[in-house]
């Protein structure tokens, strides 16, 4: 397995405009970079407009190293020392918030019987854009277009989890919910799901179902780093 970035962190993701994916296997000519694939996306009529492949112009400014220039940055800073400042009753960390926002949704659903359910709203919210859009490219870019779209490409996945690793048919990551969970636990007590119920009925239902609509099909491979692979 050729990786081709050892680790995707927020900030390489606002200032790395030049990755190129490598692999031994592909010639010059195969090969792209993200802007690469962006304007070839753009004239295949990939790229129209959404949130996870983007407009040309969005998908540049998301790649053109314009991140010093935008005005909030120091109020976005100013939060995320605030948050990592917070060490009672635990370190606290950019995605806590939103990390417990869906354990509290995967709690209520799956005390209600209904994580298939609302599994499946998830990925029908998402599955015109997935169809649309990261089908096509998987059609016409291979399956790892499959991964990039839901997991480094989206703000859904870099603002969960703290880094994501990238391989040739590979992303993994840290389990965001384990540290949360185990936390609260402590503190609380006041979730009733296990992690095995994260897995189980929230993150391998959604995963399979937006692959499903992507036309592939995918190994996950649950744990405190959790790997996604398509097969």
């Amino acid at each position: 397995m050729t990786t081709y970035r050892k680790e995707y962190t927020m900030t390489e993701h606002v200032t790395d405009t030049n990755s190129t994916v490598e692999s031994a296997q592909v010639s010059p000519d195969t090969t792209l970079d993200r802007r690469d694939f962006a304007k070839k996306a753009v004239a295949a009529g990939l790229l129209t407009a959404l949130p996870l492949l983007a407009l040309p112009e969005e998908a540049f400014a998301w790649m053109d190293g314009k991140f010093a220039e935008r005005e909030d940055l120091a109020d976005a800073m100013k939060v995320l020392v605030k948050t990592y400042s917070d060490t009672k009753p635990y370190p606290h960390k950019f995605n806590d918030a939103l990390v417990k926002a869906q354990l509290s949704d995967i709690d209520f659903i799956v005390g209600k019987g209904l994580h298939k359910e609302f599994a499946q709203h998830y990925v029908d919210t998402l599955g015109t854009l997935i169809n649309k859009y990261i089908k096509t490219g998987v059609e016409k870019f291979g399956k790892d277009i499959f991964l990039w779209g839901i997991f480094e490409r989206t703000s859904c996945s870099y603002q969960l989890y703290e880094h994501i690793d990238i391989s040739d048919g590979q992303r993994s990551f840290p389990c965001p919910f384990k540290p949360i969970m185990d936390q609260i636990q402590k503190g609380m007590g006041t979730y009733t799901i296990t992690w095995d119920d994260v897995h189980n009925k929230w993150c391998k239902l959604v995963w399979n179902g937006f692959a499903e609509v992507a036309g592939v099909k995918i190994k996950v491979l649950p744990g405190e780093t959790c790997k996604v692979q398509v097969v």
